[in-house]
């Protein structure tokens, strides 16, 4: 009788907090910032995109519930995730331009990410600069709903980090500063 209970509660461990890798998906643009962006442009000038990094770490996957690892496909890092989400809003909005005589490049300070319930979500921390000189410091969180099973909560991680990538490119976008990195 024990070794079925103790079976059944091995079990239940297993499918609760057992969970298979997940990839997020591509970024797609967000009508947000396009809007944001295209308001931008009709005062700023179009800029290059130089390198996202992330101070050397080269991070591209974080592990969930310590269980299953949540990555960004064809194992990019996550600050090359948002190099390439943060220049396809500008090419849509005509706001990039190879040949522009300001780069913008930044650096991934900080990505921090939890699944706990009742406290879901990814947050950054991000230098954003110019090659015009001008610089400036980005926080952005984004919160969402999880689960108490591990396979659900590490799918709804993996699900909105693109979503996340969106609101701080939205966060960079629409500071203040943000045309003066265009100047």
């Amino acid at each position: 009788m024990r070794i079925k209970v103790t079976g059944i509660i091995a079990s239940l461990g297993f499918v609760m907090f057992s969970g298979c890798a997940n990839k997020v998906n591509d970024y797609s643009v967000s009508t947000e910032n396009l809007l944001a962006l295209k308001n931008i442009s009709k005062k700023a000038r179009p800029v290059n995109v130089g390198e996202f990094t992330d101070s050397g770490k080269k991070e591209s996957a974080v592990m969930c519930r310590l269980s299953s690892p949540v990555g960004t496909p064809k194992g990019k890092t996550f600050a090359s995730y948002i190099q390439d989400a943060f220049k396809k809003e500008l090419v849509i909005t005509n706001m990039y331009n190879p040949k522009a005589k300001n780069t913008i490049t930044a650096n991934l300070n900080d990505i921090s990410s939890s699944t706990l319930p009742a406290n879901t979500y990814w947050a950054f921390d991000m230098t954003v600069k110019s090659s015009n000189g001008k610089s400036y410091n980005v926080k952005s969180r984004y919160d969402y709903e999880s689960s108490y099973l591990a396979s659900s909560a590490c799918s709804e991680m993996q699900r909105s980090f693109p979503l996340a990538v969106q609101k701080l490119i939205h966060k960079i976008v629409t500071d203040p500063r943000f045309p003066s990195l265009t100047k």
